[in-house]
C-alpha cells in the first residue's frame, strides 16, 4: 500500500541507529530501499547522529526545508 512509485514525497528522519529505538533506523532504511526499488524518486532518509528517539528539535529544520522545497516545486508546476 505505501510502497509504490506514485506515492507522495517521503521524508524519513531517525535518530542515531545506536541511540534510537532498536531497529528503528533499519526499518526506515528498508522502507527507503523498497521505495527506490519500485521507482519512487522522492524518498530521503536522514539519520541524526548523536540523537535518540526524542530528536524532534534537530528534525524540525529538515522538515521545514522539505516543505519549502515541495511548495516551491508545486508553484513552478
Amino acid at each position: 500500500y505505501h510502497v509504490r512509485a506514485n506515492a507522495p514525497p517521503l521524508l524519513l528522519i531517525t535518530g542515531d541507529r545506536e541511540l534510537e529505538m532498536l531497529g528503528r533506523y533499519e526499518e526506515n532504511a528498508y522502507l527507503m530501499r523498497m521505495m527506490k526499488v519500485v521507482g519512487h524518486k522522492e524518498t530521503e532518509l536522514y539519520e541524526l547522529e548523536g540523537y535518540g528517539h526524542g530528536m524532534t528539535e534537530p528534525a524540525f529544520p529538515l522538515l521545514l526545508n522539505e516543505v519549502n522545497r515541495l511548495t516551491k516545486k508545486k508553484k513552478k508546476a
